[in-house]
C-alpha cells in the first residue's frame, strides 16, 4: 500500500504574527498543490492525520481542501481524512457537524480513513477522542501528541512516546500521528511509528524547521519525508522584539511607582498618580489602562 501522509495543516484566513507573506491563502494552496502533485506524480492517495483547520469555524478554508480532493479524483486517487483537536468544537466529535471539518463528509472524494480499510484485509484503527481504539489494529491513524522518545518529551507535558504507542498497541506496524508540529520517524523491529509534523511555520520559534509529509510504502517498508518548500523569508520574529521592549517598558514604569513619594494603599490610586508624573506614550498609556482596567 503506497501513501502520502501529512497532519497539522491548521488552514486559516488570518495571517499569522510572525509571517509577512503578501498572500497567506496563496502560500497555503501551493503547499497544498505540492501535496497533491506529488500524489499524482507517485500514484498513491492522500491521507490527513487531523488539524487539518486552525479552529473549528475556518469554514472558509474548506474549499481548498475540496479542490485537492477534485484534482486527486481526476486521476483516480483519494482523499481520507481524521479530524483533530483543532477541528471540531470544544474538541468533542458531537460537534463534527457543526465544524468546518464536518463540511468535508459529503465533499466530493474526501473520505473518513477509516472508510479506506472498511473492505481491505487490515485491521485499522482510526482512533479520535470521542471512539475507542482497536488494540489489534495493524494500521494506526491517531491524532495524539507524540513524541520520538522521554528526551523530546518536555517537562509536565500530557502526551505520549513513540514506544508508548508502540506498546499500546503491539500488532501495529505503522502508527500515524498528528498533533506534534515537528516531524519524526520512529523505527523498532521494523515497526514504524510517523509523525508528519506541520505543513507550514506559524509560529516563530520554528523558523528554522523544515516542514513536509511522508510518502509510505508499507510492502516495500519504505518512509521517506517529503520537504515543503516554504520560503524563510517570510518568517518575521520582529514582533518578538516588539512585545519584549514593551515588557521592558511596562515594568520600568512599574519600578517609577515604587519612587512616588506619596503612595497609597489603593493600587489604581498608585497606578494613577505615577501615569501623571511619568513620560508616557499613548500607546502605552492605553496598554496600562487596559491592565489596570483605569
Amino acid at each position: 500500500m503506497r501513501m502520502v501522509v501529512s497532519a497539522d495543516l491548521h488552514l486559516r484566513e488570518d495571517l499569522p504574527r510572525c509571517r509577512k507573506d503578501e498572500d497567506w491563502k496563496k502560500t497555503q494552496e501551493k503547499a497544498l498543490n505540492q501535496l497533491c502533485r506529488f500524489c499524482v506524480k507517485n500514484n498513491c492517495d492522500l491521507f490527513l492525520v487531523g488539524d487539518i483547520f486552525h479552529s473549528a469555524l475556518e469554514f472558509r478554508m474548506v474549499v481548498y481542501i475540496q479542490k485537492v480532493a477534485v484534482k486527486l479524483s481526476k486521476f483516480g486517487l483519494h482523499l481520507y481524512y481524521l479530524w483533530g483537536n483543532h477541528d471540531c468544537l470544544y474538541h468533542r466529535g458531537i460537534n463534527f457537524h457543526k465544524s468546518a471539518i464536518g463540511l468535508l463528509e459529503n465533499s466530493i472524494n474526501c473520505f473518513p480513513i477509516k472508510d479506506y480499510f472498511e473492505n481491505k484485509n487490515i485491521i485499522c484503527s482510526a482512533a479520535n477522542f470521542d471512539e475507542e481504539d482497536n488494540k489489534d489494529a495493524e494500521i494506526v491513524f491517531k491524532h495524539v501528541l507524540c513524541f520520538p522518545d522521554m528526551k523530546s518529551l518536555p517537562p509536565n507535558v500530557d502526551a505520549l512516546t513513540a514506544k508508548d504507542l508502540l506498546s499500546e498497541f503491539p500488532n501495529a506496524k505503522f502508527i500515524f500521528t498528528g498533533d506534534m508540529h515537528k516531524n519524526f520517524h520512529y523505527e523498532k523491529n521494523g515497526r514504524h511509528v510517523v509523525n508528519p509534523g506541520c505543513m507550514l511555520r506559524q509560529v516563530v520559534d520554528f523558523k528554522d524547521y523544515q516542514p513536509g509529509f511522508y510518502f509510505i510504502d508499507t510492502d516495500k517498508n519504505i518512509v521517506d519525508f517529503q520537504l515543503i518548500i516554504d520560503d524563510e523569508k517570510f518568517i518575521d520574529d520582529s514582533y518578538i522584539l516588539r512585545e519584549k521592549e514593551k515588557e521592558e517598558r511596562i515594568q520600568a514604569f512599574a519600578d517609577k511607582i515604587g519612587e512616588v513619594e506619596s503612595v497609597s494603599l489603593d493600587y489604581i490610586e498608585n497606578v494613577k498618580s505615577a501615569m501623571m508624573t511619568s513620560k508616557l506614550s499613548g500607546e502605552l498609556k492605553e496598554t496600562i489602562n487596559e491592565l489596570v482596567g483605569i
